[in-house]
């Protein structure tokens, strides 16, 4: 008995904390042990049942929110004006250009804005498809869609949401062959007049819904699927085993409840909830001795042991407290300030090792992070704005509207009638292709006269003092292309190589097809550039010249446009001449 005392004594008070928390633990898992012995079988079922019925409502809940969610998103696009003009003008079987970029550009609106859509279709009356994406790559069978039974439902409905059960081959993907989703589809109509102009398609992969499934099944032990009314899987469970099959499919519920039945030895709740969406079915198994459902009796029947756990409580309270939630609370009204839009870092222990120190580190990344995306979307604002101004000013240069004005008025007091009238002609021809009643695309064959009208101009200024070659393939001469991305090109070309060497000199424009690009390589035998003086173009620096700025400017908009990193190279030697290339993407024909 002394030699225990004595070893008491000597204890540590961690090591004395430790011993009578197991001991109280142990007490009250017996203690805990004997109630629940005693509780009724049938009281069990009962209170398992009802958990289930509760798990499988808030799970209902949960559908019907993402349901409603994707029906609202979908009336966005159905009474989207930009849409419904869009599909009134299509009266040709070819898709118009500028009626995929109105529609696309609601679709894709709509698109980040809904967490749940996976993709987002529209179908016209001549079938064609406009589409925005998250999902990639699909195949999209245009001819599939007036066959599929989603479509037929729809039509017959004339308007209303219906929900379906996969696509029926209309979409398919390439490196998911056995993919799963839901969709929803209706027409739209015109709401003048009810005349049905095109069908919206919607879809919503399975791991949406499974997602919610997984997250309830790991907390209560269960598994949730859902069936239709012939007892097929719309979305299949975790686990497809023949038992859980059978328990899912033929559990004979009618409408929605519980039933106990057994399932791989043991006593397990089935539950069944019907969604209000289609013939469509909720249902979920949890087993009886689930861990957390355990949990709740647990709570339930504390008042019977809080005597002796109420100090290990408290002790461990203020422990926690300490530990736990009250730094826990502060990273909270941090996050707060996040909110308010005030980034402010929180104060961080340098030798501390532990869980929470890391998520004040985390959080700090996390804000130095946003501050840099912040301050980066704010550049390529800026550098958007400054972009669109340049080009503006690139379309209708006033300065060379009036040289080349002084420039006819010289020819006609001089008496050079056929020059005046050359250079006259010439500079009509340039303004009128470069305006383009202010459209952003021309011909291919649009540019280039473009461009010989300008170097008409140049030449008449200049004494012929250029010569012009073009070689474009013939099938590239009506494909559309970004206008006045050469006229940079070429004005850097006559200002800063041609005119710097003596006699005269000659600018070849080449154009060809490579797959789905178009190359264009303009060389000059001037007096070339060097390296520094490439890098301070391709780099903006060379924005002091006039014509590097015009270069820089139509690089910048080559690459917002056709979405291409780098579409211009450049590669030039002194006394050589320069070459430079440019690629964009095909576009179709004018």
């Amino acid at each position: 008995m002394n030699r225990i005392k004595y070893i008491i004594c000597n204890m540590k008070i961690k090591t004395k904390i430790i011993i009578i928390y197991i001991s109280i633990l142990i007490l009250s898992i017996l203690l805990s042990y004997g109630v629940f012995a005693i509780i009724n079988e049938r009281y069990t079922e009962q209170e398992v049942g009802t958990v289930a019925m509760q798990t499988a409502s808030a799970l209902k809940g949960n559908m019907d929110f993402i349901f409603e969610n994707i029906s609202q998103f979908s009336n966005l696009i159905y009474f989207d004006k930009n849409v419904q003009d869009s599909l009134i003008k299509i009266e040709q079987r070819s898709i118009d250009p500028v009626i995929q970029q109105t529609i696309k550009k609601s679709l894709v609106n709509m698109l980040l804005s809904g967490d749940y859509m996976e993709n987002v279709f529209i179908f016209d009356k001549y079938f064609n498809s406009y589409s925005a994406t998250k999902q990639s790559p699909i195949l999209v069978k245009n001819n599939k869609v007036e066959e599929a039974d989603w479509y037929q439902e729809a039509k017959k409905k004339n308007g209303e949401i219906v929900f379906s059960h996969g696509t029926d081959g209309v979409l398919q993907y390439p490196t998911r062959k056995n993919k799963n989703c839901i969709i929803l589809a209706r027409i739209i109509s015109d709401e003048n007049d009810y005349t049905p102009l095109a069908t919206l398609l919607i879809s919503i992969d399975e791991s949406t819904f499974r997602g919610y499934f997984d997250a309830v099944g790991e907390e209560y032990e269960s598994q949730y699927c859902i069936v239709d009314s012939a007892n097929r899987y719309i979305i299949p469970p975790s686990d497809e085993s023949r038992e859980l099959n059978e328990l899912m499919l033929q559990n004979g519920i009618q409408g929605s409840g519980y039933q106990a039945m057994h399932y791989q030895g043991e006593k397990t709740i089935v539950v069944k909830q019907e969604m209000g969406i289609q013939d469509w079915s909720l249902v979920g198994v949890m087993p009886i001795n689930s861990k957390k459902v355990m949990g709740n009796y647990q709570k339930t029947l504390i008042a019977l042991i809080v005597i002796l756990n109420i100090l290990v409580i408290f002790v461990c309270s203020i422990t926690l407290m300490h530990l736990v939630f009250r730094p826990l609370s502060r990273i909270q009204d941090y996050m707060g300030f996040v909110g308010q839009e005030r980034f402010v870092r929180i104060p961080v222990t340098e030798n501390g090792n532990n869980e929470i120190n890391d998520l004040k580190k985390g959080f700090n990344a996390m804000v130095h992070a946003i501050e840099q995306l912040i301050d980066k979307v704010k550049m390529e604002e800026k550098t958007i704005a400054k972009n669109e101004l340049d080009l503006i000013q690139a379309q209708i240069n006033p300065h060379f509207l009036y040289n080349t004005l002084d420039a006819v008025s010289a020819l006609a007091l001089l008496g050079d009638n056929d020059n005046c009238f050359k250079m006259t002609q010439a500079l009509g021809m340039f303004y009128r292709n470069s305006l383009n009643s202010g459209r952003e695309l021309v011909s291919v064959e649009d540019e280039i006269d473009c461009i010989k009208s300008y170097v008409t101009i140049l030449n008449v200024r200049y004494n012929n003092g250029i010569h012009l070659e073009c070689e474009i393939e013939e099938r590239m001469k009506k494909k559309k292309i970004l206008k006045l991305i050469m006229q940079p090109i070429i004005e850097n070309a006559v200002h800063h190589g041609i005119r710097n060497r003596d006699g005269e000199g000659t600018i070849t424009i080449k154009g060809y097809e490579d797959e789905d690009e178009m190359i264009f390589i303009v060389t000059d035998d001037g007096v070339g550039m060097t390296e520094e003086q490439i890098a301070d173009i391709l780099n903006g620096r060379g924005k002091g010249s006039k014509s590097g700025f015009g270069l820089y400017s139509s690089i910048q908009r080559i690459s917002l446009f056709y979405g291409i990193n780098i579409p211009i190279t450049i590669t030039s030697e002194i006394e050589s001449g320069t070459e430079i290339t440019i690629r964009t993407k095909v576009l179709g024909n004018v």
